[in-house]
Formats: C-alpha cells, sequence, structure tokens
C-alpha cells in the first residue's frame, strides 16, 4: 500500500518513540520472560517497524523534544519544496510503498499491548508498567496514534502529483493544482486528527504546520 510520510517533526518524535523506548525495551529487556505467543508477535511488530523506518527518506529520521516550537515548514530540505496553488510553502510529503504485512503485525502487537493494559498483573501488563513509569507519554496511547496515521491511505491525486519529487525524483519544485491541494488539505486533517486529537492546543499548533 502506498502512504504519505511528511516531514513533520510532530509525527517523527511520535514514529521514533514507538521504537525507542517501547519496543526497544520490550524486544530486549523483556522479551525472554513473555509467553512465546506474545514474544513472537512484539519480535514480528518490531521487524515491521523497522522495515517502515527503512522506506523514509533518511534525512527524515530526526525530531525534536521541542517539536511544537516549530511550528513552521521547514524551509531548506535535501528533498524537494512543495507549493499550494497560490506559490505558499506546504510542508513536503514523501509517497512510500509500505507492506501490508509491516501494517498488520503492528496492528496485532497493538491488540496485544491493549490487552496486556487492562490485565491484573502477567509478564506483559508488568513489562509495559516498567516502561512507562519514568516517562510523562503513554506509550501504548502513542503506538496507537501513529498506527492510525499510517493506515491513512495516499490520496491518488496528490501521490501522483509527488511521483517526481526529490529526492527520488528530478524534481525540486512541486506546484498543486485545485484538486491535488484539496485532497492535501483534507490529508492534513486526518493526520493530525491522528496524531494529535484530545488536545486543542497541540492539535493548532500541530496542523499549523501544514499551513
Amino acid at each position: 500500500m502506498h502512504i504519505l510520510m511528511p516531514e513533520d517533526p510532530v509525527f517523527m518524535t511520535r514514529f521514533l518513540e514507538m521504537e525507542e523506548p517501547l519496543l526497544h525495551s520490550l524486544y530486549y529487556l523483556h522479551l525472554d520472560y513473555l509467553p512465546e505467543g506474545q514474544a513472537e508477535t512484539i519480535r514480528r511488530a518490531y521487524e515491521g517497524w523497522g522495515t517502515i523506518q527503512a522506506t523514509m527518506p533518511k534525512f527524515l529520521s530526526w525530531h525534536t523534544p521541542t517539536a511544537f516550537e516549530l511550528a513552521r515548514v521547514r524551509r531548506e530540505s535535501e528533498g524537494y519544496r512543495l507549493h499550494s496553488p497560490e506559490g505558499e510553502q506546504l510542508i513536503s510529503l514523501y509517497g512510500v510503498e509500505v507492506g501490508v504485512e509491516s501494517i498488520s503485525d503492528l496492528t496485532a502487537c497493538l491488540a496485544l499491548l491493549e490487552g496486556a493494559e487492562n490485565e491484573l498483573g502477567g509478564p506483559l501488563s508488568g513489562a509495559l508498567q516498567e516502561i512507562r513509569e519514568p516517562r510523562e507519554r503513554d506509550l501504548v496511547d502513542n503506538f496507537r496514534r501513529v498506527l492510525r496515521a499510517l493506515q491513512i491511505p495516499a490520496p491518488p491525486a496528490l501521490l501522483a502529483a509527488l511521483e517526481q519529487a526529490a529526492p527520488a525524483g528530478p524534481e525540486r519544485e512541486i506546484f498543486l493544482n485545485d484538486a491535488q491541494y484539496a485532497e492535501y488539505e483534507a490529508y492534513r486533517d486526518q493526520f493530525c486528527n491522528a496524531l494529535s486529537t484530545g488536545d486543542a492546543f497541540m492539535y493548532e499548533m500541530h496542523r499549523s504546520l501544514y499551513l
């Protein structure tokens, strides 16, 4: 399936937190103490996460703890510059192909973690509590939000507009037409809602990245 990867520090922060501390800690510190079926689900999810990360342009693997202070487009990209029909610079998006199996493995892992959160005891429930204690963010909720964002299909007209965009393609400047820009706006709203809904201030700050 084709999805879009935005040059979005909020997304990258949340995406990387799926791996560290959550999946990394489960895989390296707790896997040997879990039932075989649970361990295999987590192992496959960790591999699926790595497969998805490998599809990203390398310069997207950045994040910042002050992402919401950067509520503006990164002007100097290693890829290309995306513009509205009126010429405003937008946040850049990159079309990538992600295997359905990777998404399925993450979905199975999320269901496992959600079930463990509702358990009274059990090794996986205890592991989640241990990982969560020194941190403020709800790591399973973060996992849920990122997965929801990754499951948004790439809008067809917008994806077609990005096929020639650098770094994979030759074009360094892409101007959207009205139909493509309408898909951009709809995608923006879905994506920001998936990642930042529930906190009106943070949602507006996140959405402002996309203009």
